[in-house]
């Protein structure tokens, strides 16, 4: 679409300049760089994968998934008083309450970010557009992630790495040797290798040919009879909460939505159960390991 012209950012050829240029864009919110820093190949492997995912999965019981965690989050969003006052919060601080209920509103679009986004429909998958899909969905994931973290008390993620510096320790055509400077942080030393006119880290380099044939290989086992003999079971369970849900939104009082609360344990320890038991299921969530492990490692973090 017209955002991911507009967010379009040319990414250097100098290896220092490009990795500089990635992490400070990311920092900055534009999750698209991730996509566009990524050799074409490595671009085709993922919509691939995710393509393939789309064909493995059931259809219905897959779009009811995510129905019902959108449905949770307008729930939450819906009912925030009666979830701070209930007394399933009864021993937590003044201090801990005050954060839940910064945190509620980043909750809500965190589970909207996700459920709006391609992965959350199988036609989404199937269809899958990688640029569109890290301009939009990356980016807002990034940013609702970002405030939970301060939030959280944890050093402000992103805004750290604004002001990064990249400087070549070594390099020649194919290889190169960086040090990358986060502001109040160690320098990491780190190597990278070019792929197709983009530099990578050697490492995910190395492995990327090996972890998507893992992950292929996954996928095309998964069995359709398995996922067809489990799904009466898993709509069943859904249906269920979907009713809770309903319970919950119902709520008027602090006594009903508490009652409301309590009904929720069964059918969440069936899924959870389940969810164990099922490894058909996850298989979707299989390949996205593959795409944004870019943001990490080139964003060296100090252990």
């Amino acid at each position: 679409g017209k955002k991911s012209e507009e967010a379009e950012v040319t990414i250097p050829d100098a290896p220092d300049a490009a990795i500089q240029t990635v992490i400070t864009e990311f920092a900055k919110g534009n999750g698209g760089i991730i996509w566009q820093a990524m050799p074409t190949s490595y671009q085709t492997d993922v919509s691939d994968l995710l393509h393939l995912a789309g064909s493995k999965i059931d259809p219905e019981l897959y779009d009811k998934s995510f129905a019902t965690i959108a449905r949770l989050a307008e729930v939450i969003d819906q009912q925030q008083a009666l979830i701070l006052n209930s007394s399933f919060m009864q021993g937590r601080s003044a201090e801990e309450m005050a954060q839940l209920e910064a945190a509620l509103p980043s909750i809500v679009g965190l589970l909207g970010a996700i459920t709006s986004s391609e992965l959350a429909s199988s036609t989404g998958l199937l269809n899958f557009n990688g640029q569109d899909f890290f301009d939009t969905t990356v980016s807002q994931f990034t940013q609702y992630a970002e405030t939970l973290g301060q939030l959280a008390g944890e050093e402000s993620m992103l805004s750290n790495y604004m002001n990064t510096v990249v400087t070549v320790v070594e390099a020649d055509d194919l290889q190169a040797t960086l040090l990358t400077t986060v502001p109040g942080k160690e320098p990491v030393e780190q190597a990278f290798s070019k792929v197709e006119q983009r530099w990578v880290p050697s490492e995910m380099a190395s492995d990327w040919v090996a972890k998507i044939a893992e992950a292929t290989a996954e996928l095309e086992a998964t069995s359709m009879q398995d996922i067809a003999a489990n799904k009466p079971q898993m709509m069943g369970v859904l249906t269920m909460l979907d009713g809770v849900l309903a319970q919950i939104a119902a709520a008027e009082t602090q006594e009903q939505f508490d009652q409301s609360l309590k009904g929720a344990m069964m059918p969440l320890m069936g899924l959870m159960m389940m969810g164990q038991g099922m490894g058909g299921s996850a298989a979707p969530a299989a390949p996205m390991p593959a795409a944004p492990v870019v943001a990490p490692s080139s964003i060296p973090s100090v252990k």
